[in-house]
């Protein structure tokens, strides 16, 4: 049986046509439909109405408000095996709980997400704002993130789940609202698809992202984070590589205001320089932080070296990055050297981790199941 859970809030005007195209989507399933609403309005006098002439849909009205805790509260009074959970905005279209429930079938997947960022997908119904939001959170998911990488939209607020995946967070009461994240940090996937589809544009009622939503997402992924010592590593890397990145810029600051900006190249050699300098600081502070529970004295030269070899490639593409937007016209030192540091950071704890350090780890790109 597929139980789906539908957080509204003040959502009256989506909960029949939702309804509907979810009964036709689901026609010949098992299945029923657990509304969780936390609405001030009359949303849930028309659940109410609805739950009387289909005993498949139930209500849950809660005094708080909560997305994520919605849906985990929606899980513990659900009875199916199967858990699928869906926004009341209508954004998510209805009909994708079918493709995800075959793919489920077929791949025998812990966790099955639509998503808007695969090859079919469309993120479409994103506002130009609300789309760099989307993209900019996406990005910071899979960077602080490692279980986040197995989906290609870890920010999808639809997906379809086991209840034996799900289980490990049911006591949980999240602090944010992306309850997809929860279920792949804290809960039982090992297995996850991805599915395309198509982001739908609101038709009724309004958005609830606002400026509080991204504070508690930001405090969310600080507190999932934690949970992982992968995840930890990676906040280490970066909160030292800043303090890289001020020895860099300052460094590299100080170079361009004077001999080097007389001499030809000199702002590339000035890079250089500068980078091979915070390389070092780094370096020191990863191998005695970062990466202390692998660090071996027998190791230090080996590790070093190869530390210089990623750092190399790091400098390399700071430097591309800093001629190539002097080269478009954007000759602003500072900021177009700050610009090739961030895009060297992504790359040097990557290799870092699975080369330098002796990392060895699992792939962990989604798989893929195209519509039919």
């Amino acid at each position: 049986m597929l139980s789906l859970i539908v957080p509204t809030y003040n959502e009256r005007e989506n909960v029949r046509p939702l309804y509907r195209r979810t009964v036709e989507a689901l026609n010949g399933e098992d299945f029923e439909i657990v509304f969780v609403d936390d609405s001030h309005d009359d949303t849930p006098d028309e659940i109410r109405r609805l739950s009387e002439e289909d005993g498949r849909v139930r209500l849950l009205h809660r005094m708080e408000r909560g997305l994520a805790t919605a849906v985990i509260d929606g899980f513990k009074v659900a009875r199916g095996d199967v858990l699928a959970v869906i926004d009341g905005d209508l954004q998510h279209p209805p009909e994708v709980l079918a493709n995800l429930l075959r793919a489920q079938r077929e791949t025998r997947a812990d966790l099955v997400v639509p998503s808007r960022y695969m090859p079919g997908g469309d993120p479409g119904g994103l506002s130009g704002v609300r789309r760099l939001l989307s993209l900019g959170g996406r990005a910071l998911a899979h960077m602080l993130l490692r279980e986040s990488r197995a989906t290609t939209d870890p920010m999808s607020g639809c997906f379809v789940v086991t209840r034996a995946a799900a289980a490990p967070i049911l006591g949980s009461r999240p602090k944010g609202f992306k309850i997809l994240l929860e279920l792949m940090v804290r809960g039982e996937v090992h297995r996850t698809v991805d599915v395309p589809y198509a982001f739908a544009p609101r038709d009724a009622g309004h958005s609830k992202l606002g400026w509080r939503t991204q504070v508690d997402y930001l405090r969310q992924l600080l507190d999932l984070v934690t949970v992982n010592p992968d995840n930890t590593r990676f906040l280490l890397f970066a909160l030292i590589g800043s303090t890289g990145v001020a020895v860099n810029a300052a460094l590299f600051a100080l170079m361009t205001s004077g001999y080097f900006d007389t001499i030809p190249y000199g702002t590339l050699l000035a890079s250089l320089i500068a980078s091979h300098v915070a390389l070092l600081w780094n370096f020191i502070w990863n191998t005695s932080i970062t990466w202390r529970d692998r660090y071996r004295s027998d190791l230090i030269w080996r590790q070093a070296f190869r530390y210089l070899v990623v750092a190399e490639f790091g400098a390399l593409l700071t430097a591309l990055v800093l001629l190539f937007l002097r080269g478009i016209g954007l000759e602003l030192n500072l900021l177009d050297q700050l610009v090739g540091i961030l895009a060297a950071v992504l790359l040097t704890y990557r290799l870092n981790d699975r080369w330098t350090y002796l990392q060895r780890e699992p792939s962990l790109q989604p798989e893929r199941t195209m519509r039919r």
